[in-house]
């Protein structure tokens, strides 16, 4: 990938190493390549398999993610991720960092969007997303109770949902803020 190629020599000139010193810090953690071979890759005439990229991530003291995707512009950007997907630079950023996914399902965005999150954690990290969103949705209950309003709340889709005494939807929440404007959805 051109980009990756790019990222590489930016990151390498970044830290002020010659290809050289790459060369030696690989070799320090376990996987050697001779400068002609980072040579290569920062040219794009070498493509690096996913054991590379980790090196070169180590070796570069960045994350794997800043050599695949871009670094710089406004976000607006589009990435090409495979031959037919693309996306805004941002929402790649955000979808590779497990923030939201790539695409989100129209029936369900924020059953969809937690779910996602939480399949894009570790297993021994999802307990604290998981509290942590609800500790959000929690404040946001109390805030409302202290504000005077009446009726049921209940967390549907990964959602905080707002009932008045009749069972009406009033609003949704979820730790991004409200959904709706307040006018009600039924």
């Amino acid at each position: 990938m051109k980009r990756v190629a790019e990222n590489v020599a930016s990151w390498r000139k970044a830290r002020q190493l010659q290809q050289k010193d790459l060369s030696a810090r690989l070799r320090e953690i376990g996987r050697p390549m001779l400068p002609t071979v980072i040579s290569k890759i920062e040219r794009g005439e070498r493509r690096i398999d996913i054991d590379d990229l980790m090196a070169l991530s180590v070796a570069l003291d960045v994350s794997p993610l800043v050599l695949l995707l871009p670094r710089t512009g406004t976000g607006e950007e589009t990435v090409q991720i495979t031959d037919v997907v693309e996306a805004p630079a941002a929402r790649v950023w955000q979808w590779a960092d497990g923030d939201k996914p790539l695409s989100v399902a129209q029936n369900d965005p924020w059953g969809h969007t937690l779910r996602y999150r939480l399949d894009s954690r570790p297993e021994w990290d999802r307990d604290p997303l998981r509290a942590k969103y609800n500790d959000v949705l929690a404040d946001t209950v109390k805030k409302l109770v202290r504000a005077g309003q009446k009726g049921r709340f209940e967390i549907e889709d990964g959602a905080m949902v707002w009932y008045d005494d009749s069972g009406r939807v009033v609003d949704r929440y979820t730790p991004e803020g409200r959904l709706t404007d307040g006018q009600g959805l039924d």
